[in-house]
């Protein structure tokens, strides 16, 4: 097939500036792929890169929960990839550090990623090395492949703590991640899944797709709660919200000996009270730092068993999708994000207005 020269895309030029624009198809190196974008996903990432000012590099096309259709292949690469559908592993690790030896690829220095440092999914087209794509099962489409990436997050924070089978898992901030954690924990057979937040909303969500025990902590003591839930305690407790609260929550529930697993981001220049860690101490708590979603040999297995339960129907991705749109409406729904009060799971941009 002939490529367009020039192809539409949402670009963030500086912080709260993004627009809708044309620019080049880029250009492909020996060993990359060029994908037709089908569907993208907004993460919570990419909105605090547009308006709190974090990207790394500007201009910059964002989205990196993608999923397209190999439509150009660069040197040395296998011509039978066209026409085929894939999604996105948007981490390029640096493989000469000693640390991506050990399996830490997102821990390394030197690394690249595909949607933050160099340009993703919000355009028609994206480049990706071919080792950053794992095709989709015929019957996985491409708007619920765009969500592998988000569901490897969670698979990767629950391998983490050692494995949830036959286990009680407490999940703390059940926002979209949160809630793949719940499906996730549920599919890899916990026993008891426990979500505490502070919406009505979201904890009715977390019942629906497989919380059994919800907690609010307005208006109830959420150790409390858990403890008597548990009797001990919860064997895992995932931290997901980035609330030094439900931090010291998480470890005050969390019975003797289990396991603590950090995803969400702390916010800095917070202080932990040092009870925090007189607690930890005294549960001799195991704790667990999740980054991103790889594990050794690359990507990980997280990947392709998260599609083996979007394969089995063991994830209901369909309705962690509350919005879909276009490329040239994704501009406004930023700006909707920022301006607050807008309740969402998954925002799905359609590349090609499907």
């Amino acid at each position: 097939m002939t490529l367009p020269e020039m192809m539409n895309a949402v670009v963030l030029e500086a912080p709260q500036q993004i627009v809708y624009k044309q620019i080049p198809v880029p250009a492909l190196e020996p060993g990359w792929v060029l994908l037709k974008v089908g569907a993208v996903s907004i993460c919570g990432s990419d909105v605090l890169r547009v308006w709190a000012g974090h990207a790394r590099v500007l201009p910059i096309v964002l989205g990196h929960e993608c999923a397209g259709t190999v439509v150009a292949v660069g040197d040395g690469m296998d011509a039978g990839l066209m026409g085929r559908r894939f999604a996105l592993i948007p981490l390029i690790p640096n493989m000469d550090s000693p640390i991506s030896d050990m399996g830490f690829y997102s821990s390394s220095p030197g690394y690249s990623f595909i949607g933050s440092r160099i340009n993703g999914g919000f355009a028609d087209y994206v480049a990706v090395p071919a080792a950053n794509i794992i095709e989709l099962p015929a019957d996985v489409p491409l708007h619920l492949g765009a969500l592998l990436e988000p569901c490897t997050v969670a698979h990767h924070a629950l391998n983490r703590s050692g494995g949830v089978a036959g286990k009680s898992v407490s999940v703390f901030g059940v926002g979209a991640i949160g809630l793949l954690t719940i499906q996730v924990a549920k599919a890899l057979g916990a026993r008891q899944i426990i979500a505490v937040d502070l919406s009505d909303a979201h904890l009715e969500a977390a019942r629906h797709f497989g919380a059994h025990v919800t907690v609010n902590p307005k208006t109830t003591d959420a150790v409390k709660a858990i403890m008597e839930a548990t009797e001990f305690g919860a064997d895992v407790s995932v931290e997901v919200a980035g609330v030094p609260a439900t931090l010291m929550q998480a470890t005050l529930s969390t019975r003797a000996g289990g396991d603590l697993v950090l995803v969400g981001n702390q916010p800095v220049h917070k202080e932990i009270s040092l009870d925090f860690f007189e607690q930890f101490m005294r549960r001799q708590l195991n704790m667990h730092g999740s980054w991103m979603s790889y594990s050794k040999p690359f990507p990980g297995m997280e990947w392709q068993h998260c599609l083996d339960l979007m394969q089995a129907g063991e994830l209901n991705l369909e309705e962690m999708i509350t919005h879909k749109l276009t490329l040239p409406e994704l501009p406004d729904m930023f700006a909707q994000i920022n301006a607050g009060g807008l309740d969402y799971r998954k925002i799905m941009v359609f590349a090609d207005g499907a």
